[in-house]
């Protein structure tokens, strides 16, 4: 049986020279991220490769021909971190060397290094992601681990159980040490030159112009933004070259003079503007910030510098100030007033014109104010009409809340004037509102609804009589027969015609056959007891009368009142007797359909029988 020693000391030295291979592909992996693809893979599987054959150099010798070492560690990295390519040709190699080694476990060497690269591929299928976190290291070091106790067993075939046993707690050990020590260095290689990457790419292509300078001024390095901008596609064609190569004498010297003036004073200058004439004649503005850079032994060395075009911003802030003094004076010129509250109901601005509209309140409305507060003074003073006495506080809160709703209201004021409020929201859920005298608008708007209600008024009433009219006639009996159809219940009409009027009209003159008329419905109207009862002027001198839900007694009592009061209205008004004849009509569904077209017929045809018998009466129809 060997010692300890004997197992533990080659072990170790190969654990350096993982170690050492490590090293080299971490202080490699700059240099391998420039390469091309196919390049980059083969040189890594060379150097795994190259590890594993070195590590195949200091060997535990089992039996005669039967060895061990970290070769397949090495190779499991290889193939977790650069894939299959770099695998097969650490395989190669390894296994090349391996074979020229010969002996009895030649063959189960090549086979235990096929089944590490094959652990090293399935982990990192497993991980899915080109950087892996520790996790899927310390996962790869324990499949490493589980791989050897396979490869113990496989060895009872070749030397005996006792020799292999040996083999378990070193080999066991030192394969996780060697797979982690490997694979975390190489993580942390490859996450540093991530970073690195990154951070080169941000400042070759930031917007700004970057650069730093040696200490007599020189560039050591630039990024793309500062090649571009003096004509050169590679920032390393500036290396070496300083203000003077660049611009003019003048413009040189001074950029000269002012950077050793900061390494100098090792004070930083930050955010200088500077306006610049460039080669085209054209004002550019610039915002440059400037540090001094100092070595490990205190010296100045250089300075770092970030310059900034700020053309745009100046053009922008100019244009600002331009449209901030149009918007002035287009404040001021305006005839609406204009008021902006804040999300909290506060006022932050308003033009002259907007205090203006409001005469009694006017001290109240400066910046500051609360829109309660304006409210309450309103109410106090008077100035807006319509406000409930009896809950001023609750009408203050409502009114209030509106400015958080887009809103168009119309206040009248005490002084008879009408203002319009429009309210819209701003994207920072401040209220803009804007004030507009409409009062001329809304007295236009009050005299036009007069208007059309008394063209409404005419166009529905006889302009002799003031009682409804033959087309209202017609609507309503219409609709009364339909309603009182569906309902069920009766509904009556009474016609009737002033007896002898036109010997009337004749005898006494037509201003007198007018007066005639308008006495007559006066004492239809006196006679009518409901509002329901609707009475119209059915055309000359004849009248109609509809009464719904009302049956034929009750419109022959109606009509009956209406005769009477003809006569005697006559005697009083005209001095002379003017009598009326009416017909009574009753229209009940329960009986038989009718229209309204055979509901007048048969009033008629009782006003006529009423004329036939005498004059001055009143006759029903009979039913159908």
């Amino acid at each position: 049986m060997r010692s300890v020693s004997e197992i533990w000391q080659p072990l170790i030295a190969n654990l350096a020279v993982v170690a050492l291979f490590s090293s080299i592909w971490s202080l490699a992996s700059d240099w391998l991220d420039k390469q091309r693809w196919i390049v980059r893979k083969l040189c890594i599987g060379v150097l795994v490769g190259s590890a594993a054959v070195s590590t195949m150099l200091l060997t535990v010798e089992i039996v005669p021909g039967v060895v061990y070492d970290l070769r397949t560690c090495v190779v499991a990295v290889g193939a977790f971190f650069s894939g299959p390519l770099v695998a097969a040709v650490a395989i190669v190699m390894a296994g090349t060397y391996r074979v020229l080694e010969g002996g009895s476990g030649a063959g189960l060497g090549v086979f235990h290094l096929a089944m590490a690269a094959l652990v090293g591929l399935g982990v990192r299928a497993a991980a899915r992601s080109p950087l892996p976190n520790p996790f899927w290291v310390f996962v790869l070091a324990t499949a490493m681990a589980l791989l050897l106790l396979a490869m113990v067993f496989l060895l009872t075939r070749v030397v005996s159980l006792e020799d292999a046993r040996e083999l378990i707690v070193p080999g066991t050990v030192l394969s996780l040490l060697a797979t982690l020590m490997m694979g975390l260095t190489i993580l942390a290689a490859r996450q540093a030159g991530r970073d690195r990457s990154i951070l080169r790419a941000a400042l070759a292509q930031a917007p700004e112009f970057l650069y730093v300078k040696d200490a007599n001024g020189r560039f050591l390095t630039v990024n793309e933004a500062v090649a571009h901008h003096h004509g050169y596609s590679d920032p390393t064609e500036m290396i070496g070259m300083s203000d003077f190569d660049l611009t003019d004498l003048a413009r040189a010297q001074q950029l000269h003079e002012q950077e050793r003036r900061i390494m100098e004073s090792r004070t930083a200058v930050l955010d200088l503007e500077e306006d610049v004439v460039d080669k085209s004649g054209q004002h550019r503005w610039y915002r440059t910030s400037k540090v001094p850079l100092t070595g490990k032994d205190g010296r100045i060395v250089g300075l770092a510098g970030m310059t900034v075009d700020t053309t745009a911003v100046k053009q922008l802030e100019r244009e600002l100030i331009e449209s901030r003094d149009r918007l002035s004076l287009a404040m001021s010129e305006m005839s609406d007033g204009l008021a902006l509250f804040d999300r909290n109901g506060y006022l932050v601005f308003c033009n002259d014109q907007y205090r203006d509209a409001f005469p009694r309140s006017a001290h109240t409305r400066v910046p500051g104010a609360h829109i309660n507060e304006i409210l309450l003074e309103c109410a106090r003073t008077g100035e807006q009409l319509g406000i409930p006495e009896d809950d001023v506080e609750g009408w203050a809160e409502r009114v209030g809340s509106l400015l958080r709703v887009p809103n168009v209201v119309t206040l009248e004021l005490f002084n008879g004037s009408y203002l319009q409020l429009r309210n819209q929201l701003a994207s920072n859920d401040s209220a803009l509102v804007i004030v507009t005298d409409v009062t001329d608008l809304k007295l236009a708007e009050l005299a036009l609804i007069e208007a059309n209600a008394d063209l409404s008024r005419k166009a529905s009433t006889d302009a002799l009589t003031g009682l409804a009219n033959r087309r209202v006639f017609d609507e309503a009996l219409e609709r009364d027969m339909a309603r009182c159809g569906r309902a069920g219940t009766p509904l009556s009409l009474i016609l009737l015609d002033v007896d002898r009027f036109k010997h009337y009209n004749d005898f006494h003159g037509h201003q007198a056959g007018d007066r005639c008329l308008v006495m007559v419905a006066n004492a239809i109207k006196t006679s009518l007891l409901r509002p329901a009862d609707l009475a119209a002027r059915y055309g000359g001198e004849e009248f109609a009368v509809i009464l719904p839900d009302t049956g034929l007694a009750g419109a022959e009592a109606v009509a009956e009142r209406i005769r009477t009061s003809i006569a005697a209205a006559s005697a009083y008004d005209l001095g002379s007797e003017v009598t009326a004849s009416l017909g009574v009509a009753e229209y009940d569904l329960t009986k038989a359909p009718t229209t309204p077209e055979s509901l007048v017929r048969r009033a008629d045809g009782a006003l006529y029988s009423a004329k036939a018998a005498g004059r001055n009466r009143v006759m029903a129809a009979a039913a159908e």
